[in-house]
């Protein structure tokens, strides 16, 4: 097994047991809450009515006392001494409870509470009789009832934890499969990124490693007689100066440190300036290079990077363009939208390549020419720019009918 892969399974582990914490301890609190919010909302209710009743007793409105359920509740005047002196209509099978339970109430510190007689529970409110000193009105309530809804609650609450501890557990595992899901896109990419640079680079320093034995076998040869390998040398070398260039470019994009420098600038003068350099390079080659900048555009981005987007896509036009053919490029203004394009004469792309064409390291060249190819991440980096600037950027190609491409910069001055 990899080491990336123990890693990401240890990761993983990781992510579900905190997500799986989390949710059991929000799932703990509810119940618990829940739970003692019940619980309080019920025995608040029957303490209120026991106060009710306890009140009616102490200022003599028996009669009111008797709309109350007395199965449930019932009260108890006592002398100082703690006999019984008055009681309400008490269900026949507390009666045989009551002594005991008079007993213990008047007997206990507190003025309410509950009491628990042969596993019946019962809850009770003592209030001092003033007229009668030492007296005392007891009101007491059977929580029975209360007692076994709570217990149903709480079995249904524990039932219905373990149920969502379950999916709680499920679903750790897929927010953690979910979160890690980039993780593996950015490591597999990382990865991808290291062997694809490193066959780049093994080509043109294998070139060169050659060309290098072939001179130092020759020591007696001028540079003139050797120059053919020296230029070999030349040419790899700046293949891989461009290589790092934009190796370097990608890893400050990835790293989210290549900051856009944004600022008013002329477009049509900034395109016309990148494209001046290509105009010998058309040349050299043989092929036609038209250059329509009618439009005067003035727009609000990074001039550098728009240079570079530039170069990059009339680069590939002419590394795929052969002797006799064209290259076109246009800049056009649409109301808001400013419109760049670069078109040729050359071989054109297969349609199964036009969507991977932006991709890192993607290269189409033996379809399309014979020429040197490039790095391979010219294309990457004008996708880049483009999404950068909020644009878009299109192709259309067809095999031996040459390519497009559309460049839509929206311009927000």
């Amino acid at each position: 097994m990899l080491k990336e892969d123990v890693m990401l399974r240890k990761l993983r582990f990781r992510l579900t047991l905190s997500n799986a914490l989390i949710m059991v301890t929000l799932l703990a609190l509810f119940v618990i809450s829940t739970y003692f919010f019940m619980r309080y909302e019920i025995f608040g209710q029957s303490e209120q009515l026991m106060d009710n009743i306890a009140s009616k007793v102490v200022s003599r409105s028996y009669n009111e006392v008797f709309q109350y359920d007395n199965y449930k509740y019932f009260f108890i005047e006592t002398d100082s001494s703690g006999k019984i002196v008055k009681t309400s209509s008490i269900p026949a099978k507390e009666k045989d409870h009551l002594p005991r339970l008079v007993q213990k109430a008047v007997k206990s510190k507190a003025d309410k509470g509950s009491l628990i007689i042969d596993d019946r529970t019962f809850t009770f409110i003592k209030v001092h009789l003033q007229r009668e000193p030492g007296g005392f009105v007891l009101v007491f309530a059977n929580v029975a009832r209360e007692i076994e809804l709570l217990g149903f609650l709480l079995g249904a609450l524990f039932l219905a934890g373990i149920v969502l501890m379950a999916l709680a557990l499920y679903g750790s595992l897929f927010l953690a499969d979910r979160a890690l899901v980039p993780i593996k896109k950015s490591w597999q990419r990382q990865r991808d990124f290291v062997a694809d640079a490193s066959h780049e680079l093994r080509t043109p320093l294998a070139v060169i490693q050659t060309n290098l034995e072939l001179v130092m076998g020759n020591p007696e040869e001028t540079v003139k007689e050797q120059e053919i390998w020296l230029e070999n040398i030349r040419i790899e070398l700046q293949h891989i100066v461009k290589l790092v260039e934009d190796l370097l470019f990608l890893a400050r994009v990835d790293s989210e440190q290549q900051i856009l420098e944004m600022r008013r600038f002329q477009l049509d003068r900034a395109i016309y300036d990148a494209a001046k350099p290509i105009i010998p390079v058309a040349d050299a080659q043989g092929v036609k290079f038209i250059i329509d900048l009618s439009a005067q555009v003035e727009f609000y981005g990074d001039e550098n990077r728009i240079k570079q987007l530039v170069v990059i896509l009339l680069d590939n036009a002419l590394k795929h363009t052969p002797a006799g053919g064209q290259v076109e490029l246009q800049l056009k203004s649409n109301g808001s939208t400013a419109e760049i394009i670069v078109s040729d004469t050359g071989r054109g792309i297969e349609h199964e390549h036009i969507d991977k064409i932006f991709e890192r390291f993607y290269q189409v060249d033996n379809a399309r020419s014979n020429k040197a190819t490039g790095t391979g991440l010219g294309l990457s980096i004008a996708d880049w720019i483009v999404k950068e600037h909020h644009g878009s950027i299109k192709v259309k190609s067809d095999p031996g009918q040459g390519t497009t491409f559309w460049v839509m910069l929206k311009n927000k001055v």
